[in-house]
């Protein structure tokens, strides 16, 4: 029993980091996001209005948004993933909690015995004729 719940501690912990880790690379593409969004936000502001200038920022304008809509498609998918994975972490959580419980309710009634055990010697003991010498 002790190892299967030692397996299945293990099993908690590694879904537990690859948790962590698709949660970090899901705020990574939220930081990419915000970082584009703010880029195409000084984009904006044109101090010059040559035509050639301005045909390249709207190139450049368009490319962002390909990309930024391509990291959100990303971020969506990373975030149905993160769940699953949260979903294992807790189904991990309650087999371990459930050998857990198993375990102590064991242990209790090995106790149990123990006691019934040594008060049954002690009420043998006591029931003994006694000798005189």
């Amino acid at each position: 029993m002790e190892n299967i719940l030692e397996y299945r501690k293990q099993n908690e912990q590694q879904i537990k980091q690859k948790y962590t880790a698709l949660r970090q690379r899901l705020a990574s593409k939220e930081d990419e996001i915000t970082r584009l969004g703010a880029e195409k936000f000084n984009l904006m502001d044109v101090s010059e209005l040559s035509v050639g200038k301005m045909q390249v920022q709207q190139r450049y304008l368009l490319e962002l948004d390909r990309r930024m809509g391509e990291i959100k498609t990303e971020s969506l998918e990373l975030q149905n993933e993160v769940e699953m994975v949260l979903q294992e972490v807790v189904q991990a959580q309650r087999e371990r909690k459930v050998l857990e419980k198993l375990e102590e309710k064991q242990h209790a009634a090995y106790l149990q015995e123990v006691k019934h055990e040594e008060q049954k010697q002690l009420d043998e003991m006591g029931n003994r004729p006694k000798f005189v010498i």
